[in-house]
């Protein structure tokens, strides 16, 4: 009986994992913000690296100013995109920590 559970629990991950693994992002419009947030979710630096290079924006605008889907790109890749920690090193974005420090005499 608990080796028909692990056959069921592993076939069951297997239909899943698949499942996730086929996702695909499509814009919806042709424009060149679309067209970076579906690159950025895919996880390709390089890709990323050239459609930056070929637009007329730069890093700094992909990073701080350009949104997909309502969210930051650091978001989106975050809630969506594969390989999000590298796509956001390669836009320079950090993860800011905010101590509250308090000054005493």
């Amino acid at each position: 009986m608990k080796s028909r559970t692990i056959a069921i629990v592993a076939l069951a991950s297997l239909f899943t994992g698949s499942a996730l693994a086929s996702v695909e992002f499509i814009p919806t419009d042709d424009s060149v913000t679309s067209n970076l947030c579906v690159t950025a979710a895919t996880g390709n630096k390089w890709k990323l690296h050239n459609q930056i290079k070929a637009s007329a924006l730069d890093k700094k605008y992909v990073a701080e100013e350009m949104t997909c889907n309502g969210l930051t790109v650091s978001a989106f890749v975050d809630q969506y995109g594969k390989n999000g920690d590298s796509i956001k090193k390669y836009l320079n974005i950090q993860q800011q920590h905010i101590a509250n420090v308090a000054h005493t005499k």
